[in-house]
């Protein structure tokens, strides 16, 4: 039996692609929010990926615009390292991305489940934790884990957790962590994504992306608020 390597990236990738975080906003609606819909954008990113036990990884550095007829345009500057991480595991990633972008814009957005916040509180480094549980445990692209928000504001910073349901019998104990910041405006996206993943036979295996946005919204984003690599 064939191990489908690019399957726990693609799950995780594609739970990033579609938060779009807003400010001001403190319900449980921003962890639930990886079905909204997309801001126009355009932004360079930085994807690696590696396997422990295997030593190979691999790294890519891409373009992508999202355009305002909701279709991710995807092109490749730069890649280098493992032939098998780059196409199996960087590209497809990119590819499924693509996909669920392009099936979102034709049609209503699917429900994909429920979370539950528990009382916030102030943590030691001054930020709001909210823990969040999903719903029902099943559901796909909910994580046990908890959402990081700036007092006063409601700002997003941070969601970090464990995915509620393995992406498959291969794929288990995915921790992944976000990190969102206002890059242009009063506008709050993620500028990172970092995942450790158990995959069996394989080991541990990890996933990291970064996104330099350029423009949001069609305006250009200022050199000293891009999200940096």
């Amino acid at each position: 039996m064939r191990f489908r390597a690019p399957l726990v990236v693609t799950v995780i990738l594609l739970l990033v692609s579609g938060v779009m975080a807003t400010p001001h906003s403190t319900g449980c609606g921003e962890a639930t929010a990886f079905a909204a819909p997309h801001r126009p954008y355009v932004a360079f990113r930085r994807l690696e990926a590696e396997n422990l036990k295997s030593g190979r990884q691999g790294w890519m550095d891409v373009r992508t615009e999202l355009g305002t007829e909701g279709l991710l345009k995807v092109d490749v500057l730069d890649e280098g390292g493992s032939d098998y991480i780059r196409n199996k595991v960087l590209r497809a990633a990119l590819d499924g991305e693509r996909q669920l972008i392009a099936t979102r814009s034709a049609g209503p957005v699917p429900a994909i489940g429920s979370t539950t916040c528990a009382e916030s509180q102030v943590d030691a480094s001054g930020l709001v934790r909210v823990p969040l549980k999903p719903g029902r445990k099943g559901d796909v692209g909910l994580i046990f884990g908890n959402m990081f928000l700036q007092p006063g504001t409601g700002e997003l910073v941070r969601v970090e957790g464990r995915l509620a349901k393995n992406p498959s019998f291969w794929v288990s104990q995915v921790d992944v962590s976000w990190t969102y910041a206002r890059v242009h405006n009063d506008i709050v996206l993620p500028v990172s994504l970092h995942s450790v993943a158990k995959v069996k036979m394989f080991g541990r295996s990890t996933f990291h992306m970064t996104y330099d946005y350029r423009s949001v919204d069609g305006q250009a984003v200022a050199t000293g608020s891009r999200a940096s690599r």
